[in-house]
């Protein structure tokens, strides 16, 4: 994760670095009114797209405890950007000469599933067992607030794009998903048990915040009077969006032998908008360079 944090940087650099040495290299034309107008420019923008998550645990718990195992068989696997979210929102952007400062305040739904296993193992014949297998799907919603800035590497139709900035958001709404296969060998089952899933609401069981870091890759083009962007980006959460305090509070959960981990959220997005400019010069405005 660090590594894909430390290409998209390195990335933005050598891109940046490229276009502006390729500015270096074209001689300086004089502006018309037009182009000189679109120097700055305001952009209003809906955009949105699927998004993958990573839940980063930092410390495992469980409602079982006991003296003839190991902390490390509580241990939970984690499915890594498999499951898919969504978010959807508008975009304001301020752009001057190449740079712009972008606000996105979206609605995000991440997703993340993980899965543990219990096994009870009769003392006196261990072909007696019991192995209970848990799908633990967890669904966030947020109110999301990115800043971003941004630098267009070309000023042409097709304008390439690296961005950099922080996010905050604010918790809207999470429930969880338990679905349990009952494999009962000790009473000569020979087809596993699936009783009904858990569905609860988990919202208390996440804090109210959540903050990280942004950085990613686009492109802008720009076909007449609107704008056209494609973008991905990679989000590094910086803290841990579990309650401590309200851990086992839900006894439903509590029942499934499980507690939600200390843990972290990384994101995977991708983001197709249109957008249109605030500013005109007149009724033929074009925003052709």
């Amino acid at each position: 994760m660090r590594n894909l944090i430390r290409f998209l940087f390195i990335l933005s650099f050598f891109l940046s670095y490229q276009g502006i040495a390729q500015k270096k290299e074209k001689p300086k034309r004089p502006l018309n009114p037009n182009q000189k107008f679109l120097q700055t420019q305001f952009w209003i923008g809906l955009k949105g797209g699927p998004n993958l998550t990573k839940a980063n645990p930092t410390a495992f718990y469980s409602t079982f405890s006991g003296l003839d195992f190991a902390d490390a068989e509580l241990e939970k696997d984690y499915d890594n950007f498999k499951t898919l979210g969504s978010q959807v929102g508008l975009e304001f952007v301020f752009y001057h000469r190449g740079f712009s400062v972008a606000f996105f305040p979206n609605y995000a739904r991440f997703n993340f599933t993980y899965h543990n296993s219990y096994t009870y193992e009769s003392l006196s014949n261990s072909a007696d067992q019991v192995i209970l297998n848990y799908d633990q799907k967890n669904h966030l919603e947020y109110i999301d607030l990115p800043l971003m800035f941004k630098y267009d590497i070309l000023q042409e139709k097709l304008r390439p794009f690296v961005q950099i900035g922080a996010y905050y958001s604010r918790l809207l709404n999470a429930s969880k998903e338990v679905t349990i296969e009952n494999n009962d060998m000790a009473s000569g089952a020979v087809q596993p048990y699936q009783p009904p899933a858990i569905i609860v609401g988990a919202k208390d069981i996440f804090i109210g915040s959540s903050l990280g870091l942004m950085a990613g890759v686009g492109v802008h083009y720009d076909p007449g009077n609107i704008r056209l962007s494609m973008d991905i980006n990679y989000r590094y959460g910086l803290n841990n969006i579990a309650s401590a305090e309200n851990r086992y509070r839900d006894n439903r959960l509590a029942s499934s032998g499980d507690a939600l981990d200390d843990l972290t959220l990384d994101n995977l997005t991708m983001n197709v908008g249109v957008f249109f400019p605030m500013r005109f010069i007149s009724k033929s405005f074009n925003s052709d360079f």
